[in-house]
């Protein structure tokens, strides 16, 4: 029997003659014998097969161990198993290491499909070095290996985002005279821009795009992810999109990552185009719901650019999935359609907001100033366009018709240069809207005197507020009417209106003691020091700066 099992095996004649093996030999030597000779036979590649995969039978069985030495433990058993693959994979590596150095060493020729079958075994294992130094051994054994080899151990290289074995196999490639050809070259350079990208080198792998475009290589999905999420990290964002729509013009699809790279990257740099992009893909295509900040991120964009759609598109997105909405939502849909001159949507929104509960506050509103805020031959004309949408949409505008908006309106106005038509308007417009002017009001317009310098008409602005409209002086009246007075030659009435502030128990902003003191200490007025006396019975802080002024 055993005999027959020899020759069945090739075993050598003087192998067979080594151990008697007649018919009524009952020793367990030819059975250990006989399975030895079983495993000489097994082929190598086999061997590397049953190391590498082993039999269901062989991973049920030693699951059921760890599931039995689990039982009745405080040891989670999901832990256990992930304890046991990690033994197993070290185990394996080890042996197919083990085997592996073994062959080398007993100086065995091995065949081309032997070292393909280490090849795949060390790239079931995550082993790159091992599988260059099995490609090296191979291409040195005169078993010349092919694009399958390559691309192997390429693909593995580039997972591991090591970019040195990448080089390396090419110029295992060039020294095996095989680097140019199609399906080589496409291999080396789209795994050469995976690593770069996969381990943050984005300026070489940029490069490596920039010479595969030269030589016609096609640059892989994966890769053009890689490098359009990098770059876009990186603030690169014009040249993300170039990389993108290159790609997208191959027929490559992307995923969800890399578009949500490139928004986030936009957003930070306030990129108009990618953020839109990213932005359109995200929602419409893939369908989510983007994070609140990157909603904030694409209004501010939106405000930038004036790209009045996409900013209410956001605030519409971000009302349907109930996130709260405040100012921070609605200002830069605010900043955007103003920017553009569309003054009805721009007063809309403002209604809105102001029907939520806010959109009265002094940031809010300094929008519309801005915009208002121009040169003084077209200032008239912007300001009478944005008071024409505003007058005829006043039934829908009931929250935003109101003197608060006025207010902005007329400071923009002022702040331009136009204090005489600012004046003018302020009786015009709030007559025809039946507003109320207040002291505010009039603030609006005297600090755009102060700007401008031009004492007499706030004068007369002050005149109007105490005789036509009986209104009281606010702080920010006194405020503006003592600036105003100080920058004239004579600055006396300064003096008068400060005192007039503090009659009323107001207390003068440090900006404005501090404005007096300096015009005091210029003209050598003893004053100087009395209003430092007075910062300091105030409140006020008197800096080191501002006392080395008065004393010089």
């Amino acid at each position: 029997m055993y005999r027959r099992l020899a020759r069945s095996l090739q075993v050598p004649a003087q192998l067979r003659r080594a151990v008697p093996l007649s018919r009524g030999y009952t020793s367990r030597a030819p059975r250990i014998f006989a399975k030895d000779l079983a495993a000489m036979a097994v082929p190598l590649a086999r061997q590397v097969q049953e190391i590498v995969h082993p039999s269901q039978h062989t991973q049920l069985k030693k699951t059921r161990a760890v599931a039995q030495s689990t039982a009745g433990g405080d040891q989670d058993l999901g832990h256990a198993l992930a304890t046991e693959a990690q033994r197993q994979h070290a185990e394996t590596h080890a042996r197919l290491q083990r085997l592996y150095t073994e062959t080398q060493a007993g100086g065995a020729q091995l065949t081309r499909d032997e070292y393909t079958a280490f090849l795949e075994g060390f790239n079931e294992t995550r082993d790159m070095h091992s599988s260059v130094s099995v490609l090296r051994d191979m291409r040195a054994s005169g078993a010349q290996p092919g694009a399958a080899q390559y691309s192997m151990v390429l693909k593995l290289a580039a997972d591991s985002g090591y970019a040195p074995a990448v080089y390396e196999v090419g110029e295992e490639m060039r020294a095996a005279g095989v680097a140019d050809e199609p399906r080589n070259l496409d291999a080396f350079y789209n795994s050469l821009l995976r690593s770069l990208a996969r381990s943050g080198q984005i300026e070489h792998a940029y490069a490596v795009y920039a010479e595969m475009r030269e030589r016609k290589v096609a640059a892989q999905g994966v890769g053009c992810a890689g490098l359009v999420a990098g770059l876009a990290q990186i603030g690169e964002i014009a040249l993300a999109l170039d990389v993108l729509r290159a790609a997208l013009a191959q027929g490559t699809a992307f995923g969800a990552d890399t578009y949500a790279a490139l928004l986030h990257g936009a957003g930070r740099c306030m990129h108009h185009e990618g953020y839109a992009l990213g932005y359109e893909q995200l929602t419409r295509v893939f369908g989510m719901q983007l994070p609140e900040g990157d909603y904030l991120a694409g209004l501010d964009v939106a405000a930038r650019a004036g790209d009045v759609a996409l900013a209410g598109d956001i605030v519409q997105r971000v009302r349907a999935h109930g996130l709260p909405l405040d100012e921070k939502h609605f200002e830069p849909l605010l900043a955007a359609v103003v920017a553009t001159g569309q003054w009805a949507r721009a007063f809309r929104v403002l209604n809105m907001m102001r029907g939520s509960g806010f959109g009265a506050t002094p940031a809010t509103l300094r929008v519309v100033t801005r915009q208002l805020t121009v040169a003084a031959d077209v200032a008239e004309r912007a300001a009478d366009e944005a008071f024409a949408a505003l007058q005829e949409n006043q039934p829908e505008l009931a929250a935003a018709a109101d003197s608060v908006t006025l207010d902005a309106m007329v400071a923009g106005l002022a702040r331009s240069g136009c204090v005489e038509a600012a004046a003018s308007r302020l009786s015009s417009w709030y007559a025809a809207l039946g507003a109320l002017r207040t002291a505010s009001s009039y603030a609006a317009v005297l600090e755009g005197c102060v700007h401008r310098r031009n004492k007499t008409v706030a004068e007369q602005l002050l005149a109007r507020l105490l005789d036509v409209d009986a209104l009281a002086p606010s702080q920010r009246v006194y405020d503006a009417m003592v600036r105003v007075t100080l920058v004239q030659p004579n600055y006396e009435d300064a003096f008068v209106y400060l005192e007039a502030m503090k009659a009323h128990g107001m207390v003068p902003p440090w900006r404005t003691m501090a404005a007096m003191v300096r015009r005091c200490a210029r003209v050598r007025d003893v004053r100087a020091q009395t209003l430092l006396r007075e910062m300091r019975k105030l409140g006020l802080v008197v800096t080191p700066a501002l006392a080395d002024y008065a004393q010089a």
